[in-house]
């Protein structure tokens, strides 16, 4: 009796974190798409204080985290979600306060922030959802880990190449994966 219990507990746990999965990509598409729009076309208007624009895409990114969190409780992925969100919080902190100028610049932390995202995107994309085909999170967290090396190490030193168009391209890419994702699993059939 507790054999079939556990199962069907598993089976109801494994069916909360698709759904939560799901939502959390329907609430980033949107979200994340608007901000990497903004970071793009803010700057190409006008001038723009950099620190003020990533710590402000930081703490939406971060609370949108958060939300999604409460929103869902604690489920499978809940703790590398909740790592996350934390990180996104310090990224944010440590950029906004200045904490660690002497010692690292705006771009390597952002650098930081976005290569331990990627990381994270990758571990989820190929053994969390696996069986799911979901290539495109996977080459998303490849995108984010390459954007991430780039601003840690200052390469390319171009003017137009900032942190600001760093996390901009990288929302865009977030958003897109998300939206590819929620658009794969509507067209795959149920079982």
């Amino acid at each position: 009796m507790t054999d079939i219990t556990e199962t069907e507990i598993d089976k109801n746990k494994r069916k909360n974190a698709i759904k939560a999965s799901r939502t959390m990509l329907l609430m980033q598409w949107p979200a994340y798409t608007v901000l990497g729009l903004i970071g793009i076309i803010l700057p190409l208007i006008g001038v723009v204080y950099e620190t003020a624009l990533i710590c402000t895409i930081l703490l939406i990114t971060g609370g949108t985290q958060a939300v999604i969190l409460l929103k869902y409780g604690i489920n499978p992925g809940f703790a590398w979600r909740f790592c996350v969100m934390i990180i996104t919080f310090i990224a944010f902190g440590l950029i906004q306060t200045n904490a660690l100028s002497e010692y690292f610049s705006l771009g390597q932390i952002l650098g930081g922030f976005l290569a331990g995202t990627g990381g994270y995107i990758v571990i989820e994309g190929r053994y969390s959802f696996s069986s799911r085909h979901i290539e495109q999170v996977v080459y998303c967290g490849y995108f984010a880990g390459v954007l991430g090396l780039m601003l840690f190490t200052g390469w390319p030193d171009l003017e137009w190449w900032t942190p600001v168009l760093a996390l901009s391209l990288y929302l865009l890419a977030l958003g897109y994966t998300a939206r590819v994702f929620v658009y794969k699993e509507k067209k795959e059939p149920k079982k």
